[in-house]
């Protein structure tokens, strides 16, 4: 802060300079003082927040003039520019508190600004269109929810929840130690028949990582007729979008959509929303993923003497080429079966930023068929990596290549199953994250090669 101000002096001083050897305008600039501190409330109507609905980027402007904008999230100090543009994913009431500050100091008061954001958007898929002619959940007679809320199987008061647009938020104030004991009961009056297929999707997200959420679609008037009963886990504040796709209808006269967060920890809010259930033969404009329906074989441990990739001995190289110019290797470590890599600079294109463990003499027999399998995760999105398993010295000879796309802070199962092996005599796993952001760390953990096991 003395430097600031002695710079601050500086300036001042060379103003009265160039007053006294030529004419000045009568702006002028006045050197701090003791007193002075600006005052928030001369500069709140200066304050101007605007929310592009449409893409969740909210710009936070200054136009007062004679003072600075010290913008604050969640509790530090974010910026001083005159405006910026943050982008909030998902849908809720946020603040942002400001103070001003001038030549003296940083004012002693603050505002806090409010604003909405309607609606979350996905990394990934997101679901079917919610606000679609087509989605029988809008048009639907939605009763209040009803709750079964048991730590420990002992029944408690029913957890607080607000309606939103197209689903709820609910909040759990108590610790749930298993499935069933935090159950939600959304009935409605939606029909759906045995001549027909149906679509559904439905976002969800939580404050707190939580190891399964149930969800369920069902008859509440028979137990064994549903559309499904799966259960998804959620990484904090990380919205998941939870689909089906083209199901076969059932007779059923009013649908019942079943909730279930047990499980749960302590002072957790979960929001469900944008809930979609149309007739599969209404088309909304929607282009599902593609799903692979390959069975998933009986995976050894990762520590099992059955993985091979377990007991083979790797060297690490890189080839980390922004632009194809290669810079200095990035900052790897290692713990246990965890790769954790940070790149600084951007790429732009595949195979610019190669990671390459290079085995011993690990060998594949082509008269085998095999399973792989690793778990990716970048702090950024990178649109397409790459992960192969080919020959040291012939990268035309390789087992598997496949691509993936990483989205921030979710974990993502790169898979190879039931491949048929080839004549590999020393192999190299090779992952590229060329067209990475700047700044992006990625862990490789859990890989698993296998003899194929049903």
């Amino acid at each position: 802060m003395k430097n600031i101000y002695g710079f601050l002096n500086c300036m001042v001083l060379a103003a009265t300079l160039s007053c006294g050897m030529s004419s000045c305008t009568s702006d002028k600039i006045e050197a701090p003082t003791e007193a002075g501190l600006p005052l928030i409330a001369d500069y709140e109507d200066n304050i101007v927040i605007t929310v592009d609905q449409e893409t969740n980027n909210v710009t936070f402007s200054f136009t007062g003039k004679g003072a600075m904008p010290v913008w604050i999230i969640d509790g530090k100090q974010y910026s001083t520019l005159q405006s910026f543009t943050k982008y909030y994913r998902k849908a809720g009431d946020y603040s942002i508190e400001v103070k001003v500050s001038n030549y003296n100091g940083v004012s002693d008061g603050s505002v806090v600004k409010t604003f909405h954001i309607d609606k979350t958007i996905m990394n990934g898929f997101g679901g079917f269109v919610y606000d679609s002619d087509f989605n029988m959940w809008k048009t639907a007679a939605v009763n209040e929810p009803t709750f079964y809320y048991a730590p420990g199987w002992t029944q408690i008061g029913d957890p607080s929840y607000t309606a939103i647009e197209g689903g709820f938020t609910v909040s759990l104030t108590e610790a749930t130690s298993e499935q069933w004991q935090a159950q939600m009961f959304i009935n409605t009056d939606m029909a759906t028949v045995s001549s027909s297929n149906y679509d559904f999707s439905v976002i969800i997200s939580s404050t707190t990582d939580h190891p399964g959420v149930t969800v369920k679609l069902t008859d509440p008037n028979d137990a064994e007729s549903y559309y499904f009963a799966e259960r998804v886990s959620l990484t904090a504040n990380e919205p998941l979008c939870y689909w089906k796709s083209d199901m076969q209808g059932k007779d059923i006269s009013n649908l019942q959509l079943v909730l279930d967060f047990g499980g749960n920890q302590a002072s957790t809010d979960i929001t469900v929303e944008s809930i979609v259930l149309k007739d599969h033969a209404n088309d909304d404009g929607t282009v599902v993923p593609e799903v692979d329906d390959t069975p998933e074989p009986a995976w050894v441990d990762v520590d099992s003497e059955d993985n091979m990739w377990n007991s083979a001995n790797f060297t690490a190289s890189f080839y980390y080429a922004p632009g194809w110019a290669q810079i200095d290797n990035p900052e790897m470590q290692t713990n246990g079966n965890e790769y954790s890599l940070s790149f600084p600079e951007a790429t732009s294109e595949q195979w610019q930023n190669q990671v390459i463990f290079t085995t011993e003499a690990l060998a594949l027999d082509p008269e085998q068929e095999y399973d792989f399998k690793v778990v990716l995760n970048s702090t950024n999105e990178i649109a397409s990596a790459t992960v192969k398993l080919a020959q040291t010295d012939n990268d035309d000879l390789f087992l598997f290549q496949k691509n993936a796309q990483l989205l921030a802070g979710e974990d993502v199962v790169v898979k190879a199953i039931n491949v048929p092996g080839v004549d590999i005599t020393k192999a190299k796993l090779v992952f590229d994250f060329g067209g990475n952001p700047a700044s992006t760390d990625v862990v490789i953990k859990d890989i698993i090669l296998q003899t194929h096991r049903e």
